[in-house]
């Protein structure tokens, strides 16, 4: 009887286990297509507002196409992004153009918890030149040894121009604490300094 209480418990925990499991799951889910949703439509919105700025066109639909982030040294700490677009023409519902923007990702701490993430068009690029670099990126077009070679040495070389650049900015930082600390700068009060006060004229009688 005991066995047969405790086989029973053991069942429900593990129900309730699998259905705890099952709800975060899909909460998880929910929250990361909502997320999405709504970086597609800020993205959307400023391309909107680059074409109205850059073309001057409007009501121009955007129809994101392929979005690719950018790797590589230089990307380490950027959320830069090649989106491939279709602008569609809203009445009659046909093609106008295909075209290719660098797209930034800026994120700011707003507090402890929060992150605010701002998105950026930072220009448009040559179409054929991103889906290439996508299409590489992607794997869909295989490189030779040799290219993977070049673009490993050039990623290495980047790297290193980049720790290089870093190394300078922070021996800069360094050098500027080090002498405001020695030469702090002092704010020297005014002797006999008088206080404006504003004076309401009288009328005459």
């Amino acid at each position: 009887m005991g066995n047969s209480a405790g086989l029973i418990i053991l069942l429900v925990m593990l129900v309730v286990v699998v259905g705890f499991v099952i709800i975060t799951t899909i909460t998880g889910k929910k929250a990361a297509k909502k997320e999405k949703e709504q970086r597609y439509k800020a993205v959307r919105n400023e391309i909107k507002a680059f074409l109205a700025k850059s073309d001057n066109r409007k009501n121009i639909r955007v129809e994101f196409e392929k979005v690719y982030s950018r790797k590589g040294p230089e990307y380490k700490y950027r959320d830069v992004f090649d989106v491939v677009v279709e602008l569609i023409e809203p009445k009659t519902q046909k093609s106008i153009e295909r075209r290719a923007y660098e797209v930034e990702g800026i994120t700011t701490k707003i507090d402890k918890k929060n992150y605010a993430t701002k998105w950026v068009v930072n220009t448009i690029l040559d179409l054929n030149e991103t889906e290439q670099r996508i299409a590489i990126g992607q794997k869909e077009i295989k490189l030779t040894k040799e290219e993977r070679k070049a673009i490993k040495k050039s990623d290495r070389i980047k790297e290193k121009e980049l720790a290089q650049i870093e190394k300078a900015e922070i021996k800069k930082i360094r050098a500027e604490a080090k002498e405001n600390k020695k030469n702090p700068v002092i704010q020297r009060t005014t002797e006999n300094k008088e206080k404006f006060v504003p004076v309401r004229s009288r009328e005459k009688n």
